[in-house]
């Protein structure tokens, strides 16, 4: 039983295969039909390229004699439909030997093609190993010249480097730094920098991404200086895709492709990745200093109704990604926009140093001014820089903190006396110096690090440290 469905099947599938088809080859004109064991003509339009030939209806096609190709070295009747096709089809500026069975006997037809040679046959190479197989001689021969072409053009074809490296930092499901780039609440933005072998003759390159959100134009203007790379900060992930991560290091990618026009040359076009890593509450990597947006210079406070203006230096153009507008602001207790002072100078780029700024501000009451940037970006967003504050006191305020310095520095220089007079050598026992110190009325707090003795004295806002000696 199982023998018998087998044969069947076996005999279903040869019938499958042999089941008659026909093809037309409509730029000879005609049509043949293919039941497995013969090839017949089925059709000839009057006047076409195979009436021309001769080729009529009824006659069987046996073999092809010109041009010789790998796939046509087998019978017909054994070829499908898509390979008869092909074989029986003059290519473009070609003739098409045809052997053929006519009432008569045995005879040659050939087939001129009416089709010219396209400018470019071949628009993408190389080709596949499959693909060379089915070409005439004539077409290997094009296909070798075209690849030389190919390696010249390369070698002419102007090439484009991104250099990227960026991280993000995670801890409790809130971003806590950036290194190789910058993020709005919306979006996170990678430094790119792109270097060209164009020179002073770029005209123009187009970035796209696959995602979408990406469509930039760069021109030569964009560029730091004359021929120089170009820098970009493209959104590339949405902050909700960065934040959600759990404990081992995320790697997240996005392809950015990017065509190059430079005067005089072939246009080029590049795919590169841009790579993120994003690490999740790691507490032994955290990310690398970045320059604030604002930084206060003098006065470093105020007395009750001085006019004298604060300077300050802004770095918003410097911020990635840069943002269209900044406004100088001053916020409440509850870090709440109180009022907008001023808005802020962004510069030409960002390779501009800190850009001057001055305001003056309301001393008109003792308060702590808290100053800030509110910074837009295209996306939309927004966003508040950390406060910086300045305190605008009375003069009694004044004289009470300077009488306040002074018993400070009174009680440090006493106990730091007291301390050389106590001990010999403080750090020969530090346990016992520091049971001493932390014993002390005029100390807050104390510790110890490497031959260093720390201590913080009451009424000080920092701390102190005792240097032990080198043998």
């Amino acid at each position: 039983m199982f023998l018998a469905s087998l044969l069947s099947a076996f005999a279903g599938a040869w019938l499958f295969a042999a089941a008659p088809f026909t093809v037309t080859m409509k730029s000879a004109g005609y049509s043949a039909r293919s039941d497995g064991e013969t090839v017949t003509v089925t059709r000839v339009e009057p006047k076409s390229v195979a009436a021309e030939a001769g080729l009529q209806k009824g006659m069987k096609v046996t073999g092809i004699t010109q041009p010789p190709r790998g796939f046509t070295r087998v019978p017909l009747p054994q070829l499908d439909a898509t390979n008869l096709q092909d074989a029986l089809t003059p290519q473009p500026a070609e003739t098409l030997w045809l052997r053929v069975e006519t009432k008569r006997g045995s005879d040659q037809l050939i087939l001129k093609s009416r089709e010219p040679l396209p400018d470019n046959p071949f628009p993408v190479v190389p080709l596949t190993d499959a693909q060379q197989a089915r070409l005439t001689p004539d077409q290997a021969s094009r296909y070798q010249q075209r690849l030389v072409q190919f390696a010249v053009e390369a070698m002419r074809r102007p090439q484009v480097e991104a250099r990227q490296n960026t991280t993000a930092y995670v801890m409790k499901g809130k971003l806590s730094g950036i290194d190789g780039g910058g993020a709005t609440p919306l979006w996170l933005h990678p430094s790119i920098e792109l270097r060209h072998s164009c020179g002073d003759s770029l005209e123009k390159m187009e970035l796209s991404s696959a995602a979408g959100n990406v469509n930039l134009t760069l021109r030569p203007e964009d560029a730091t200086k004359a021929g120089g790379p170009i820098q970009l900060a493209p959104p590339l992930w949405p902050m909700q895709q960065v934040l959600r991560c759990e404990g081992a290091p995320t790697a997240l990618q996005q392809t950015l492709h990017v065509k190059l026009a430079c005067k005089g040359l072939p246009p080029a076009e590049h795919d590169f990745n841009v790579k993120l890593t994003v690490r999740c509450d790691d507490l032994h990597s955290q990310p690398g200093p970045a320059q604030p947006p604002l930084v206060l210079e003098e006065p470093k406070d105020f007395l009750v109704g001085d006019t004298t203006p604060l300077r300050m230096k802004v770095f918003a153009h410097q911020l990635v990604p840069r943002p269209t507008e900044a406004t100088l602001v001053e916020l409440d207790a509850q870090g709440q926009v109180l009022r907008r002072l001023t808005p802020v100078p962004m510069g030409k780029n960002a390779h501009e140093p800190g850009l001057p700024l001055q305001v003056t501000l309301d001393t008109t009451a003792r308060r702590t001014a808290r100053l800030a940037l509110d910074v837009r970006f295209s996306d939309g967003s927004t966003w508040l820089s950390e406060p910086l504050t300045r305190e605008i006191r009375t003069r009694a305020q004044v004289e009470g903190l300077r009488r306040e310095a002074l018993e400070t520095n009174a009680r440090a220089s006493a106990f730091l006396e007291e301390l050389n007079d106590t001990f010999s050598e403080p750090c020969d026992d530090v346990p016992t110096t520091m049971k001493w110190i932390l014993a002390h009325p005029a100390i807050e707090a104390a510790h110890t690090g490497f031959r260093k003795l720390h201590y913080k004295v009451r009424g000080s806002s920092h701390f102190s440290v005792f240097m032990c000696g080198y043998d």
